[in-house]
Formats: structure tokens, sequence, C-alpha cells
């Protein structure tokens, strides 16, 4: 940082002669020297020379703020990442303890709740499975936290990566806001059912034109009037002063090229966006 700002002071000083010199040029060139050649010439070789001179270190400002930039944005994926695989270390060192429950349930003589149990165990090890396919950590660290919080919820979420999206061309906060946005209006749907039937689907698969996202819910179907109006700014199921999110989204899904499509039974939001 401290470099950068000696930079910008040695664009200002290189602007500020710059102006000094365009002066004194134009006072040369209408005073008794004007006729001298080579004092003129020299004149504008140098007021060039500090021209081209403010244009380097311009464009060099340029690379180092792009190059923090880049900087900024590797450090949040690593943190991402790091985040992933501390959740990943955490649920082994947990196995055992889930373990001792399960064989203790067992023991008891409750088949029921060591079986939910252990469908639980599996389920969360399934989705961490599938998000370290991903080549976006910061997507995939997004996700896991987004299951995790499904499970606080008593919500079964269900997540299928058939794609790594390491071509997607969508940044990560777009994707995040876009992925978002739809999961809590899901969890948002199924949380009146009773526990078993609160299930939410996740597909991420690529086709030969881009890549496919599709949420899906075992909500309420939604009516074919909400379908049309659902991403008009206001419009929601959920009361007043809502309805802002899917309007976002669809506000982020076009700036990026892609496309949205509702279906009504079940709920389900496919997003594309292109390769």
């Amino acid at each position: 940082m401290g470099r950068q700002n000696t930079n910008y002071w040695i664009l200002i000083i290189l602007l500020g002669q710059t102006f000094l010199l365009n002066i004194a040029v134009q006072n040369l060139q209408l005073s008794p020297y004007a006729g001298i050649q080579p004092i003129t010439l020299g004149a504008n070789l140098v007021s060039l020379s500090f021209y081209f001179m403010t244009l380097l270190l311009i464009k060099k400002l340029l690379d180092i703020k792009e190059q923090q930039k880049l900087l900024g944005q590797k450090e949040k994926e690593m943190d991402s990442l790091q985040n992933l695989l501390r959740t990943v270390r955490a649920q082994r060192h947990d196995i055992i303890n889930h373990l001792d429950t399960v064989y203790a349930l067992l023991s008891l003589g409750r088949e029921v709740p060591a079986r939910e149990y252990t469908g639980q165990l599996v389920q969360v090890a399934a989705n961490t499975s599938h998000l370290l396919r991903l080549e976006q950590p910061v997507v995939a660290a997004f996700l896991q936290n987004k299951a995790s919080q499904a499970m606080a919820r008593g919500i079964t979420f269900y997540i299928d990566v058939r794609a790594d999206l390491k071509g997607l061309k969508v940044k990560p906060y777009a994707l995040v806001t876009v992925l978002g946005n739809i999961l809590e209006n899901a969890m948002e749907a199924v949380e009146p059912l009773p526990g078993e039937q609160r299930l939410i689907q996740l597909d991420i698969s690529r086709s030969e034109t881009g890549y496919i996202f599709s949420i899906s819910n075992s909500g309420p179907p939604l009516d074919s009037a909400m379908k049309e109006a659902i991403f008009r700014p206001g419009v929601s199921t959920k009361g007043l002063d809502r309805g802002l999110g899917l309007a976002t989204v669809l506000e982020m899904v076009i700036s990026h090229g892609g496309t949205i499509e509702v279906e009504t039974d079940p709920a389900t939001f496919r997003v594309k966006f292109p390769v």
C-alpha cells in the first residue's frame, strides 16, 4: 500500500511538471526564441517524454490495482476452501461420536431413530463429497453452509453435482446471490410441512450450451398466476415488504446472459448460464 501511495505521488508530480512544461513551451513559442528551431524542438521533446512517462505510470498503477483485485479474490477463495476443509476434518473427527450414538440407539431397541440418524449422516457425507468436486471453493463453502442451515431447520437437502463449474464465467458473488435467494425461498416453503416431508433438491449439471442449476422443493405448488408474476419486485407469497429477492435473482441472471425457468409442481427453478 505504501509503494502504491508513492506511485500516486510520483504521478501527481509528473502531471504537475507536464503542465508546467506545456506552459513553458507555449510561452517559448511566443518569445523571441521561437524562431530558434533546436530550442523549440528540444522543449517539445522534453514535454513529450513527460507525457509518455505519465502514461506509463498510469498503466502501471492500473496493472497494480488489477493485480490487487485478483489477489483479494484468490484470498477469498482460499478462505472458503479452508472453511470447507475444516468442515470435512470436523466431520471425520466426529464420526466416532456419531457411531456411538447409533450403537446406543440400537442397544436401546430404538431402530427407527437409529435409521433416521444414520440417514442424516449419510446425507451429510454425500453432500460434502459432491461439493468437493466443485472447482469454485466460494460456492462450495456457501452450499456447505446452506446444507448445515437446512439440517438445523429439519430440512433434508440433497445436492447432486455433475459438473465442476471450472468453465463457468459467472463470478462467485453473483452465483451465491442467485442460489442463496432461491434456496432460502425453498426452505421457507417447506418449513410448514411435517419433518419427513421437508425436501429440497439441488442439481448442478452441464449441457452442450452451458451450466444448469435446478432447485426443487416439496412445498406447495405455484399457481399459474404466481408463476408469471413471481419475479416482479414486491410480488411474494410471503406477505408485504417481501418479493425483492427473486427480482434480484432475475436481474443477476439476465446480466450474465443466463435464463431462468419455473415449473409449478413440484416448485422448481432452473437457472442456465452459458459457457
